[in-house]
């Protein structure tokens, strides 16, 4: 399974634009609220099968405390100097993951005022194992055998369920523009899987 997202410990739906402002996207003042997480899901493929340059449009959501940001694209979660400054701003957790199952890369990232933790597994070989593992990460395997489970059981012994997505209600949706001329800013092993728009594809968050 393929999914991507930036979690920040708090309710900072009020400070989106400054927080996509790290991230170098400028908000347009133009955004939506959703209540249902179909049509969320069906704005997140919209992106994933019609990107439009210097335009972006993404899902955030509030939930068990935590303000959560879509980032199937990885155009965010791997953006270090930006998460360990929303971080520092906010002085508040971060946490960031990214899987891709059809590569076999699985990392996550973790800070609170700094980088504390880092690790990614790809196709099978440990390439950043940073900082000392979390105690929530007791229980699942940070190694060459790392998949999806272990991110995501990661993820929810921090208090993040993308599982329950669903059952939020509330979603809003921002469209920001990108200022860089930067492509992704994920390793050369995530540039590689950039959508095939001739391929008929499932949503980022049902199984391949």
């Amino acid at each position: 399974m393929t999914s991507g997202l930036i979690a920040i410990k708090g309710d900072h739906i009020d400070q989106l634009t400054t927080i996509f402002g790290f991230f170098n996207l400028t908000d347009t003042g133009k955004e939506e609220v959703l209540t249902s997480w179909e049509a969320a899901e069906n704005i997140i493929d919209d992106e994933y099968m019609n990107p439009a340059d210097g335009l972006q449009r993404r899902i955030v959501w509030v939930d068990n405390g935590w303000t959560i940001i879509e980032d199937y694209s990885f155009l965010l979660c791997m953006d270090e100097e930006a998460m360990a400054t929303v971080s520092r701003t906010f002085k508040t957790p971060v946490f960031s993951l990214q899987t891709i199952g059809t590569s076999g890369c699985y990392g996550f990232h973790y800070y609170h005022l700094e980088k504390l933790r880092s690790f990614f597994n790809e196709d099978g070989k440990v390439v950043d194992n940073f900082g000392k593992p979390l105690p929530e990460e007791t229980g699942y395997n940070f190694n060459t055998d790392a998949f999806y489970d272990d991110i995501h059981g990661l993820a929810r012994n921090l208090g993040i369920n993308l599982d329950n997505a669903a059952n939020v209600g509330r979603y809003i949706v921002k469209h920001l523009s990108d200022n860089t001329a930067v492509d992704f800013l994920a390793p050369q092993s995530l540039q590689q899987q950039q959508p095939d728009h001739t391929a008929v594809r499932k949503p980022w968050w049902k199984i391949w």
